[in-house]
């Protein structure tokens, strides 16, 4: 076996060439194109089919191998003259092209990869491949397939560091956002306009849910013709749930009396809103009332 063709290809693949050049026993007929656009014309033809062929030859032997008994497999293969490496090869990259998402494998094909560089892929775990973009197979094009993994590492880190650096940005940005996000609403503080938006919104959907709930509670109550033992199962839920609703209203409630005593009385007293804060508070009822809805309706699916 000629020394140079191990230092070039490696003994496995020195092997491999040599049993295909002892296989073949023809004449090489070459038409070479007269202009240097010929030639690469001609050049990226054979790069093409170089790749289609590889990716055919794969499914086709994978479709073999499924379907012949244990060890059938490899005498087929010395039948044909087919080398083993020849034929793992071309498989792995079948298997690899078939477990990438569409548009990467498209991408992979158009890019006339050789088959070593191909046969590295194959050695990099998919999840890492489908992380690569068509920029980073671009590159990967122009790496001597020895390199292929080193170059796949490296750019898999550089992408990494980049995706730090966004999320470090983003965080920054949203720090800017919150500090100088305003603290006043309506001519009110944040806060005291915020309380006063949710208690409207709020008890809107707190009252949709009672008018539902006491029109239920109006037919257990009058279906007698029911199982008992049913219909009093449904009223504990309903009792031990409204229960904690009303315990929970009534501490908000006793906490607001206790500060502010007899200011919060009377409905005349409280303060209005204007005609904007009113629209504001419409939007945000419609908005959460709509939300709501859709999570109901999600649910009872």
């Amino acid at each position: 076996m000629s020394k140079e063709l191990v230092a070039m290809v490696g003994d496995e693949s020195a092997e491999e060439v040599m049993h295909q050049i002892k296989k073949y026993a023809g004449t090489l007929h070459v038409v070479m194109p007269e202009s240097i656009d010929g030639c690469m014309d001609r050049v990226t033809f054979l790069a093409n089919r170089q790749f289609s062929d590889a990716a055919e030859m794969g499914l086709v032997l994978i479709n073999v191998k499924a379907q012949v008994g244990h060890g059938q497999f490899n005498e087929l293969l010395k039948e044909r003259g087919i080398h083993k490496r020849t034929a793992q090869r071309a498989m792995a990259v079948s298997k690899m092209l078939m477990k990438l998402p569409k548009s990467k494998s498209d991408t992979v094909s158009l890019l006339n990869m050789s088959q070593k560089q191909l046969t590295e892929l194959t050695k990099v775990s998919i999840e890492t491949l489908k992380e690569l973009d068509d920029e980073d197979y671009e590159v990967l094009a122009e790496t001597a397939s020895k390199d292929i993994r080193k170059q796949v590492a490296e750019l898999i880190e550089k992408k990494t560091e980049l995706e730090d650096t966004l999320a470090t940005t983003i965080n920054e940005l949203e720090n800017e956002r919150l500090r100088k996000a305003p603290t006043t609403r309506f001519d009110l503080p944040i806060f005291i306009s915020e309380i006063r938006k949710d208690a409207v919104v709020h008890t809107e959907l707190l009252n949709e849910a009672l008018q539902q709930a006491q029109a239920g509670v109006r037919q257990l109550c009058e279906l007698r013709s029911l199982d008992l033992t049913d219909r009093i199962s449904a009223a504990q839920v309903v009792h031990h749930t409204y229960a904690s609703i009303y315990s929970q209203i009534g501490t908000m409630l006793s906490q607001i009396h206790m500060e502010f005593g007899e200011h919060v009385q009377g409905i005349d007293n409280l303060p209005q809103f204007d005609d904007a804060e009113w629209q504001y508070v419409d939007t945000e009822r419609e908005r959460l009332l709509e939300s709501f809805k859709l999570d109901l309706n999600k649910g009872d699916k």
